[in-house]
């Protein structure tokens, strides 16, 4: 009995371990991220703005996000690990970034800087933010891998 658990367990690990090879070529699916970058001490305009980002992000394109397309992030720049933010999306102060992503990988962002300008007009705001999530959501449907028929 042993020996047969034995055998069934080695083949088990020997198919999982091809199986494993064979998906890790494959290449992951793009993905759009919206991230609100804020400091430790914020105003109420700050807030505001989170929101009003959130809302549109979580709520309005909540389809891509249970589809997996599309990620929320709060990120807090003061903080030690998130200093590179600053930097990396030339950050002057709390802004909301959207990137396109595949396999860890930033290909493109837009930092949206008129989220300041725009926030007590909460139509041409959401008009901003959702027109600028669904480029980059075309932009990742196009970076998908194509099925093919060939053979068939």
């Amino acid at each position: 009995m042993l020996k047969r658990m034995m055998i069934v367990l080695s083949v088990l690990v020997i198919f999982l371990a091809s199986t494993g090879e064979i998906f890790a070529d494959t290449p992951r699916e793009a993905k759009v991220v919206a991230t609100y970058f804020h400091g430790t001490f914020r105003c109420q305009t700050c807030l505001n703005i989170e929101s009003l980002a959130r809302f549109n992000v979580t709520d309005v394109m909540a389809d891509d996000i249970e589809d997996g397309l599309l990620v929320w992030r709060l990120v807090n720049y003061d903080k030690e690990e998130n200093v590179h933010f600053e930097k990396e999306f030339g950050l002057e102060g709390p802004t909301l970034v959207v990137t396109l992503e595949q396999s860890g990988e930033i290909l493109k962002w837009e930092r949206l800087d008129r989220v300041w300008d725009l926030y007590s007009d909460v139509p041409a705001f959401d008009k901003y933010v959702l027109k600028t999530l669904e480029g980059f959501l075309d932009s990742a449907t196009l970076l998908e891998p194509q099925i093919s028929n060939q053979g068939q």
